[in-house]
């Protein structure tokens, strides 16, 4: 029950924070409990839609099944909306990755700590505030 309450008010979070900048949101409460595949949390607004995954942890490494991300991504293909994966990071705050950041194995859809502070996104890009700098070459 720790667990579920842990991701559960990561989601409320994120959608407090996206609704603090404009979007209207949803948390699709159960989603995980479903035989059809649907993501944790939506935002939206006139010039972005987007669909998140969350993940409340703490490791130093994130796995995803292989089935999950495959099927939430087509689902957001299929709804015509952008899909991240959003890993809350204990006492770090929010990274946000796309399914191509991730390293897939025959069972899960995989990336470390460090890889996803290098190629995801903060939330002040994710909305707009910031544009992504590029790393140094």
């Amino acid at each position: 029950m720790a667990r579920y309450r842990k991701g559960a008010n990561a989601e409320r979070e994120l959608i407090q924070m996206l609704y603090g900048k404009g979007f209207a949101v949803v948390r699709v409460a159960g989603s995980g409990a479903t035989s059809l595949p649907c993501p944790d949390c939506l935002a939206l607004s006139r010039k972005k839609k987007m669909a998140f995954e969350c993940k409340a942890w703490s490791g130093n490494y994130l796995h995803i099944p292989v089935e999950q991300m495959d099927e939430l991504a087509n689902w957001a293909n299929t709804a015509g909306i952008e899909f991240f994966v959003a890993w809350k990071i204990s006492r770090e705050g929010w990274i946000f990755l796309r399914k191509n950041a991730f390293h897939k194995s025959n069972k899960h859809y995989s990336i470390s700590k460090k890889k996803a502070k290098s190629s995801g996104f903060l939330f002040s890009v994710l909305v707009g505030e910031q544009k992504q700098l590029k790393p140094k070459q």
